[in-house]
């Protein structure tokens, strides 16, 4: 099914004509939500959360309760989720629990939220997670480097990319804030800037803005990581959405989008992660 538009004429509309963007891509989810088995997608996509705690008074009785939470069982199989994502001041506290090995460690950092932090106290927040056992580091790109001076912000990026490197197989996930950034010309761009500095997922938001994750820069964004993958073929590049999502529809939606740009066979946590603080259950409840 391509809904009679390409992925280029599609990712036109949305940087010229953005209201009949939205509707297109609203009848494209429509349309394949029409034709997906559910249930089978919501128990995958259980194996695809970043389970969430960020909050201001996390300490250990929030590490053991998002410990717990990574495990789960349906139809009586166990499985897990893909990671719990903590800040990274709480790696230390995080390393004395049980956490399943196949459950990455996942911090934000670099001056999360907001990236409003120097470049050295980025690189050593970015250098702790890693010297305590990150997995994976999240952090915000600099919007206002973005928008006015976006050789800093390559010099940040990449600085950061080389710490995150120390360990081989640590993965840095770009979080661009997309209903920060005005218009899908900037959600496309910002995304093709975050990949070419070497994010290994680009993220739509930090879920401490008013609007989160949105089907339509989350479209853009896929469309992204399409375009670099034709221009770089030995890579891969995973989409997180994150921010506001609580509902299984939502997830639904989401995959989807996930199946129609690249294929099921594409589809996994190296590919694909929804970060969230309140869906594990609802998506248990549902299955």
């Amino acid at each position: 099914m391509k809904n009679n538009i390409t992925d280029k004429q599609l990712l036109n509309l949305a940087f010229t004509n953005p209201q009949s963007f939205r509707m297109r891509v609203d009848k494209l989810i429509n349309e394949l939500l029409s034709d997906i088995d559910k249930r089978k997608i919501l128990k995958k996509s259980l194996s695809l959360l970043d389970i969430t705690t960020l909050h201001d008074d996390d300490y250990k009785n929030s590490l053991v309760n998002i410990v717990n939470q990574s495990v789960y069982n349906v139809d009586g199989e166990d499985g897990v989720v893909a990671g719990v994502c903590i800040y990274s001041n709480l790696l230390p506290v995080l390393n004395e629990f049980n956490l399943d090995k196949r459950v990455s460690k996942v911090v934000v950092s670099a001056g999360f939220p907001t990236a409003q932090l120097s470049l050295v106290g980025k690189l050593n927040d970015v250098g702790f997670a890693i010297e305590n056992g990150a997995d994976e580091v999240d952090v915000p790109i600099n919007r206002g480097l973005f928008f006015e001076n976006r050789e800093e912000l390559k010099i940040e990026l990449t600085a950061i990319k080389s710490i995150v490197k120390q360990n081989e197989k640590a993965k840095l996930k770009v979080i661009l804030e997309t209903s920060e950034l005005k218009n899908y010309g900037n959600v496309y761009s910002s995304s093709m800037f975050a990949m070419r500095c070497g994010a290994d997922f680009i993220k739509t938001s930090t879920g401490k803005v008013a609007l989160g994750a949105d089907v339509y820069s989350s479209c853009v964004m896929m469309l992204a990581i399409k375009d670099f993958l034709e221009e770089n073929k030995d890579s891969v590049v995973g989409f997180k959405a994150a921010g506001g999502i609580r509902e299984c529809a939502q997830v639904l939606q989401y995959y989807a989008l996930m199946q129609y740009f690249f294929n099921e066979e594409y589809i996994d946590k190296n590919t694909f992660r929804i970060g969230c603080s309140n869906l594990r259950n609802e998506i248990i409840n549902n299955i």
